[in-house]
């Protein structure tokens, strides 16, 4: 007797445990014609993230090269075009070689081996707004002072605030005028190498 009394108890329970849940109404949909309701509406959340990237796209690197005769004479002037594959803010810098055209000639008094040039930076981002930037190659070389010196890192380099991921005319552009320092530049080659790196910038 005992052992029923317990059992019942127990039945108890599990009953009040099941009438305390909250109650979920069950609707079914039929095919038109074969009852009231023919369509359920239900919400479903849909989740996803995109992460970001930023690099040059496809030979949209900035690449060639200038070959310029007499140059201390005519100057010299060339664009290189820049296409960026960014999908937020980017930043761009610049390191020079030589931090100059240099040549491999033997200097004197009076004479000089390294000729003065410029770098200029013109970004466009996707909505249309720009970033420019001018600075003597001097300033490009290891610990240069300029703005977009050194590699590109999330602070490092001139900023394009917009994503970028179009032709959208940026380009980097190097140039001189006539040579028109006091010491007269030796007869030869000159050169110099120019890096160009690319970063996200949050």
């Amino acid at each position: 007797m005992k052992t029923l009394h317990a059992l019942g108890m127990a039945m108890l329970v599990a009953i009040f445990a099941i009438a305390g849940q909250p109650v979920r109404a069950q609707t079914t949909a039929y095919a038109a014609g074969q009852g009231a309701v023919n369509s359920i509406e239900v919400g479903v959340e849909v989740r996803a993230s995109v992460t970001g990237r930023c690099g040059f796209a496809t030979s949209g690197a900035p690449s060639g090269t200038i070959d310029q005769a007499d140059f201390d004479v005519n100057g010299f002037s060339r664009d290189f075009a820049i296409q960026l594959n960014c999908t937020g803010a980017s930043r761009i810098a610049v390191s020079s070689l030589n931090g100059g055209m240099a040549s491999q000639a033997a200097g004197g008094s009076g004479y000089q081996t390294k000729a003065p040039y410029r770098v200029a930076l013109y970004m466009v981002a996707d909505n249309g707004t720009n970033a420019s930037a001018t600075c003597d190659a001097a300033t490009l070389s290891a610990g240069g002072s300029c703005s977009f010196a050194g590699t590109a890192t999330a602070a490092q380099g001139l900023r394009l605030a917009g994503a970028s991921t179009k032709v959208n005319g940026s380009y980097l552009r190097v140039s001189a005028p006539a040579y028109t320092g006091s010491d007269t530049l030796v007869s030869g080659r000159y050169a110099d190498t120019l890096s160009v790196t690319v970063s996200v910038s949050p």
